[in-house]
């Protein structure tokens, strides 16, 4: 299934969360790591289906015709492995570990719009009230996990394609502090990535395929390595 409307909707949720100002990257803070004791629970959204995503392709009209032009492409891409996408909260989970901090593994899906909204002044503050998973899971921190779109990504203006289609990965990371709803890392990811070489070679696409599992490298690299390196005073 290839998506066009969907894709402008997730993103405005991916930068934001919610109306008003986005979020900005918040880096962990040198003494996140040096407190001992610390349990983090950890929490995954659900993985997506690899997917054709044709931003700009934005009547209906246009967005058959992006649909029949990409249909070789949408059936390969629903072939794809999502494997590699599930190990990156494996490895946030040994990365924790090897900081000395228990990690509690949540297996229930995280829904934001059943929290509570929270407003609060003090600076890099949740939208939402996290604060009863301290309770329910004994933790003092949630790690999330959120994963928003796997596949391939390939920009239009109206019926006509303004790129070639691309590996897409993207999602967004962020640690609570559920003592007060404040994000100590806070990292959302976009990676598109080029195939080298020939694109358009249906149906396999191999260029385009291993571009596919860049994107999610490329992705988890960005988020282990943002997570794992401690904010540096200026």
């Amino acid at each position: 299934m290839l998506r066009a409307f969907g894709l402008l909707i997730l993103g405005m949720v991916f930068l934001s969360g919610c109306a008003g100002v986005p979020q900005s990257p918040v880096m962990p803070d040198q003494t996140f790591w040096k407190q001992p004791g610390k349990r983090v629970g950890l929490v995954v959204s659900k993985v997506p289906t690899p997917d054709v995503y044709l931003p700009g392709a934005s009547c209906l009209l246009c967005l058959a015709a992006a649909e029949i032009a990409n249909s070789s492409l949408s059936t390969h891409t629903e072939t794809l492995s999502a494997d590699e996408v599930v190990i990156i909260a494996a490895d946030m989970n040994k990365l924790l570990q090897s900081k000395d901090i228990e990690v509690v593994e949540i297996s229930q899906e995280l829904n934001l719009r059943k929290l509570p909204k929270y407003k609060s002044e003090i600076p890099n503050s949740t939208k939402r009230d996290f604060s009863s998973f301290a309770e329910q899971y004994n933790i003092s921190y949630l790690l999330v996990l959120d994963l928003n779109a796997v596949g391939m990504h390939r920009t239009y203006s109206s019926y006509i394609p303004t790129s070639e289609p691309k590996g897409y990965f993207e999602a967004l990371g962020y640690l609570v502090d559920l003592s007060n709803n404040t994000y100590e890392w806070y990292r959302p990811v976009q990676v598109l990535k080029a195939a080298s070489g020939e694109w358009d070679e249906s149906p396999n696409f191999p260029a385009l395929t291993n571009a596919y599992y860049q994107a999610i490298a490329e992705g988890k690299e960005i988020i282990i390595s943002s997570l794992g390196t401690p904010k540096t005073d200026q």
